[in-house]
C-alpha cells in the first residue's frame, strides 16, 4: 500500500526573481501532477503539505505561498501546513503518517535538499518508509552548485533512507484496484 505525499507545491518555486525560484522546475512538475493525477484514479491516500510561516518567504498572507495551479487539495485530500523544514513539524501530518503508518510514503515536492530531504530523514527516524520519485521534485541553486547537481547530490544522500523511483516506474509498476 502508497501514499502520496505531496510536499511545498507552491508558487514561490516559480514566482521570477523569488530567492526560492527553480529554473528548471518544468518537468518535475509535469511529473509530480502526473503522480497526484495516478494516486487520485488508484485511490490512494494524499497529503499536501504547505509551508507557511512569518517573513518574505512562504508569508502565510503572500500569493507566492499559494499551491501551484493544479496542485490544489481535493475535499477527501488531507492538507498539513507548517512552519519548519520536515513535514513532521505539521501536527496533521504527524496525524497522516500515524493513520497510515502501514503504507509507504510517496513523495513528490520541492526542495529536494530541504523539505523532502528532511521530511525522509526524520520520518525514517520515526519508522516509517519512503519513496522519493526523483524526477518529480528538484533543488534551488546554492553556492556554486546548479540546481540539478544539488538535486543529485541529495538523491545520493537520501539513497539510505527512501526507495528512489521514477514516475513512470511507478505508474507502470502500479497493480490496478480490484474491481
Amino acid at each position: 500500500m502508497k501514499a502520496l505525499v505531496v510536499i511545498d507545491i507552491q508558487r514561490e518555486y516559480i514566482a521570477p526573481g523569488r530567492k526560492f525560484q527553480i529554473q528548471s522546475i518544468g518537468p518535475s512538475l509535469k511529473n509530480a501532477y502526473a503522480m497526484l493525477h495516478f494516486a487520485r484514479c488508484e485511490g490512494w491516500p494524499i497529503v499536501h503539505v504547505q509551508h507557511l510561516q512569518d517573513g518574505d518567504l512562504f508569508n502565510r498572507i503572500a500569493d507566492t505561498s499559494d499551491f501551484i495551479d493544479g496542485f490544489v487539495p481535493e475535499s477527501s485530500e488531507a492538507l498539513a501546513v507548517k512552519g519548519n523544514y520536515s513535514s513532521f513539524s505539521s501536527p496533521e501530518f504527524e496525524q497522516f503518517a500515524a493513520a497510515h503508518a502501514e503504507h509507504e510514503f510517496v513523495v513528490v515536492g520541492y526542495g529536494s535538499t530541504m523539505c523532502c530531504l528532511a521530511t525522509i530523514v526524520d520520518g525514517y527516524h520515526r519508522g516509517y518508509r519512503f519513496a522519493l520519485v526523483e524526477d518529480a521534485c528538484a533543488a534551488r541553486a546554492a553556492r556554486n552548485h546548479s540546481e540539478a547537481s544539488m538535486h543529485e547530490h541529495a538523491m545520493a544522500i537520501l539513497e539510505p533512507f527512501a526507495r528512489l523511483t521514477r514516475a513512470d516506474v511507478e505508474i507502470a509498476g502500479h497493480q490496478p484496484l480490484a474491481a
